[in-house]
């Protein structure tokens, strides 16, 4: 079994402070080939220690790097977006992750979440509807219904949208994410289980949006500090997303 990266395995216990010390060091010693490695790492370092301005620049160049050789990737857009959102920058985050929407609609970008791209579109309707732009909130539900045709909408995140468009109940979604429809029970799951809290906040950042979407700010705000209040899953980034609602949240 291959040795995991020292610098990653800091991130992964969620040292964040000592991963990004771990990764400026790789950086600064390690060979010339493990550097977009390192500063792919020291970029989500960054992100998940809250020092989102420092990881804007970084996340940029790994995106361009990474998406230069194979036009159709994603690129580090979804990091991006939140760094933005996440020091103030909405109107930013929002052009953002519209264009990144627009490009998996259009087929500009091919590789996306299994579902075909749907935590995207989750995304720009949080944003729209946060930034009263109804029009992109328009545009993000188009989106969601044409995913929701598919095939690969019954893979993850498809459920969080498939709940977004009224197709599954709220335990439904729960129960499809953690195998138990109640929340208290679900939440217990979840810190056991690092793919099912990945799941769990999907669905809850999902039923944040929703609410907002029905003008009930009480009910958002509890779905987000739900959310933000999971141990942070370090790839669902709407987590973040979540924790700007509530910013007291650990």
């Amino acid at each position: 079994m291959a040795k995991i990266n020292p610098a990653l395995q800091l991130l992964i216990d969620r040292r964040f402070d000592e991963a990004v010390e771990a990764y400026q060091r790789q950086l600064h010693e390690g060979p010339e080939e493990s550097k977009w490695p390192s500063l792919a790492g020291l970029a989500e370092a960054l992100l998940a220690s809250g020092r989102y301005a420092e990881a804007i620049p970084i996340f940029e160049k790994v995106s361009d790097y990474e998406s230069k050789p194979f036009p159709g990737l994603l690129g580090r857009q979804e990091q991006l977006c939140v760094c933005h959102w996440m020091i103030g920058d909405r109107e930013g985050a929002l052009e953002i992750v519209k264009e990144w929407v627009v490009a998996v609609r259009d087929g500009k970008i091919t590789f996306t979440d299994s579902a075909g791209g749907v935590m995207q579109g989750i995304i720009l309707c949080y944003m729209a509807m946060t930034l009263n732009s109804r029009s992109d909130v328009d545009l993000a539900m188009k989106y969601l219904q044409k995913l929701a045709t598919r095939r690969r909408i019954k893979f993850w995140p498809g459920p969080a949208a498939q709940f977004l468009l009224g197709g599954l109940t709220f335990g439904d979604a729960v129960k499809e994410a953690t195998g138990s429809a109640d929340i208290t029970e679900a939440r217990k799951i979840v810190e056991q289980d690092g793919m099912k809290r990945r799941h769990l906040t999907s669905i809850l950042f999902a039923a944040g949006t929703e609410r907002r979407m029905a003008s009930d700010e009480a009910g958002c705000r509890l779905f987000f500090a739900e959310c933000a209040n999971l141990t942070n899953p370090l790839v669902e980034y709407e987590w973040y997303l979540a924790k700007s609602e509530v910013p007291t949240a650990s």
